[in-house]
């Protein structure tokens, strides 16, 4: 199967910011992107991806990707439910599926493929680029338990709309931030689910000390999501040391020979409990 170039890493960090404007602008008029997900096959419980995390131990949230701007294609289209069942059954806390096709290969389709699959018996997240609350009807509609919302693609007015809508559809939301002010306008937006992104999406680099900073921000009674540049048991651990309850796990996952012992590797982490 012959795929599309994929811009360089270069190209990628030069235009981030084009691919939030390109969602802004695919979902600004009365027809918006549709998905052949149809209607929910199940109800939405609220709740569910909420729970999942909530351990004594880091919850892996296991990466489904096709493929990403800095490191190409990772995963045939055709391995993609196949992949999410190996992680489910290797003790994955949940599943995260890339919904954006033009730099990550996923689509809303493949998103609902995963989380309708019998197989798959872990919630499911709906990984995107969210800039309309239409979107989050979407990944409802396609099975989802919850949605990513990256702090940096909104301003405070559609943030709450979108934590707003997530909620009223019985989903949970991932809310994704980098700096300390992201995190502030997280809190302030009642996010009860918050991740730290190690990787700067402008330059590529990975400071997993940024968790650690930007962890003591973040009250009680939040769930947290270390995200990015995890490859170890000692990096879980280190996040587990700060009171991470989960972390969001896919090139080192995607790239394995084994992913299932992989993931197995990564798992049985303790949270310090003076910070859960």
């Amino acid at each position: 199967m012959t795929r599309s170039p994929l811009p360089s890493s270069k190209e990628f960090r030069m235009h981030l910011d084009d691919i939030v404007a390109a969602k802004r602008s695919a979902w600004s008029g009365a027809r918006a992107p549709v998905s052949a997900a149809g209607e929910r096959a199940t109800p939405a419980r609220a709740g569910t991806f909420a729970a999942a995390l909530n351990g004594t131990e880091v919850g892996i949230i296991a990466e489904v990707k096709p493929k990403s701007p800095s490191k190409g294609d990772l995963l045939p289209l055709a391995e993609a439910v196949p992949l999410a069942r190996t992680y489910a059954g290797a003790g994955a806390a949940a599943v995260s599926v890339l919904a954006d096709t033009p730099y990550f290969g996923g689509s809303p389709d493949l998103v609902a493929q995963v989380a309708n699959d019998a197989e798959v018996t872990v919630p499911v997240l709906f990984k995107d680029f969210l800039v309309d609350v239409r979107q989050v009807q979407l990944a409802h509609d396609c099975g989802a338990d919850a949605v990513l919302v990256i702090v940096r693609s909104v301003d405070d007015a559609l943030l709450a709309d979108l934590l707003a809508a997530a909620d009223g559809l019985g989903l949970d939301a991932l809310v994704e931030t980098f700096t300390e002010e992201e995190v502030e306008r997280a809190v302030r937006a009642g996010a009860r689910i918050i991740g730290v992104n190690n990787r700067d999406l402008r330059t590529f680099e990975v400071d997993l000390d940024n968790s650690q900073r930007l962890r003591q921000l973040i009250p009680p009674g939040v769930l947290t999501v270390s995200e990015s540049g995890l490859h170890t048991p000692a990096d879980l651990a280190r996040i587990g040391a700060h009171g991470f309850h989960a972390a969001l796990i896919g090139e080192s996952l995607l790239t394995s020979d084994d992913p299932a012992e992989k993931l197995r590797s990564l798992r049985g982490v303790r949270i310090a409990q003076a910070v859960r």
